[in-house]
């Protein structure tokens, strides 16, 4: 369901630029001095927040590209004073004409939208093109952390990962969340209330 364009949540990222990153410059020690790890499709940030709170030693980006949304996360990051979590409020083909070859640790990609039309298969980030991409930003070993509730968008997802260099770890259907090593997002929660299946599909480099 698409978010109601809200002026404040525009207004919020521009007043808030120790958090966000108009510009990506991973020359910047945010990138360099700890593990680093990227969020695709963030939403108003209730797993990258949780995550960052959990592993206070690593550097996590959240990229985000409507704005109305990127502006809530940026609030929850705020009020929550979560130092280790920066925002880029744009489209994420930006950082593939930005960042070096094996410059990530890993990439987490929750409840994407799924353009569920065949024609629209190539804005899926999970499409073939994308995981190439991800591919060569990750570090040796590391990892493409995929979840969803939609059935569609993970068969094809499974199919699109055998097209690429990635090994999948694990792909499962119905996914027991790990309290311990993983967290919500805003859909995962209310899906799970639902008592829907989340599946999961873990591929390493």
């Amino acid at each position: 369901m698409r978010t109601k364009y809200r002026q404040w949540a525009v207004d919020y990222l521009d007043e808030h630029p120790e958090v966000v990153f108009e510009q990506i410059d991973f020359s910047n020690p945010f990138f360099l001095d700890k593990p680093f790890k990227m969020e695709i499709g963030s939403g108003k940030g209730d797993f990258i927040v949780e995550m960052a709170k959990k592993y206070p030693d690593v550097n996590y980006l959240a990229v985000e590209r409507v704005r109305t949304v990127a502006g809530m996360m940026v609030k929850k990051i705020v009020e929550e004073d979560i130092p280790n979590v920066k925002v880029f409020a744009n489209d994420i083909n930006i950082i593939f004409n930005e960042i070096k070859d094996e410059s990530v640790d890993e990439i987490y990609l929750n409840f994407v939208d799924p353009w569920p039309k065949k024609r629209h298969a190539k804005r899926r980030l999970t499409y073939i093109n994308l995981l190439n991409q991800y591919y060569r930003i990750l570090k040796k070993g590391g990892l493409v952390i995929f979840k969803s509730d939609n059935d569609g968008l993970f068969e094809f997802t499974n199919e699109e990962f055998t097209k690429t260099k990635f090994k999948v770890l694990v792909s499962e259907e119905k996914y027991e969340f790990d309290s311990e090593k993983d967290a919500m997002t805003e859909y995962e929660t209310k899906f799970r209330n639902r008592g829907q299946n989340i599946h999961r599909i873990i591929a390493i480099k």
